[in-house]
């Protein structure tokens, strides 16, 4: 996988946001910019990749169960008020094809709000050779297996990979304002419109 850069991550606290293609997001982003992860607790239990996600620090929080919500913003608010607070959430709250980004939930941003640290969205893309569209292997969706999408993806021979570094948003604007800002601008990338320089690093 070879990773291009676009912009730069923020050093210090800070709430990243990203849209979600693949469990392969999680290994591009933090080539990039090293930073903890929130993800779904079936996760944890992944061959290999539960590992991996817990030695990088990864906090797993159970989706619709009774205070998973409320736990997962404690852990977020906890972790983001440290010194080297830094944490990545994907807050679309599942993964897509890679071709538009879904609607982001406000709640993930009040801890921000809460430490009062910035949000920097990260635009995750994963284009064809021409750097238009998705390269078909990458996205995880629907009823895709990790064994057999793994299999897919040892397949082939080279996968580009554009993170995006946007222009970070401050705290104190408002939980909905966040979600709504970061999305636009995560979106407005996926169209085309990304103007900042980048850099190859892998």
């Amino acid at each position: 996988v070879r990773v291009r850069v676009h912009g730069a991550p923020l050093g210090g606290r800070a709430l990243f946001v990203a849209n979600h293609v693949s469990w392969l997001d999680i290994m591009v982003i933090a080539a990039v910019c090293p930073t903890h992860f929130l993800a779904k607790a079936e996760v944890g239990a992944w061959p290999l990749f539960g590992w991996l996600s817990r030695r990088a620090g990864t906090a797993f929080i159970r989706r619709g169960a009774s205070g998973g919500a409320q736990a997962a913003a404690g852990e977020l608010v906890w972790r983001l008020q440290r010194r080297d607070g830094r944490v990545l959430v994907f807050p679309e709250g599942t993964s897509t094809d890679g071709r538009s980004v879904r609607r982001f939930y406000p709640r993930l941003f009040q801890a921000a709000e809460l430490a009062r640290c910035p949000v920097q969205a990260l635009a995750v893309r994963y284009p064809l050779a021409d750097g238009t569209g998705t390269h078909p292997a990458v996205p995880f969706v629907g009823d895709d297996e990790l064994l057999a999408h793994l299999w897919r993806l040892l397949g082939e021979q080279r996968i580009e990979a554009e993170v995006s570094c946007l222009a970070p948003l401050p705290a104190g604007i408002g939980r909905d304002a966040l979600a709504r800002r970061s999305h636009a601008q995560i979106a407005a990338v996926l169209a085309g419109d990304d103007p900042q320089p980048r850099r190859a690093i892998g």
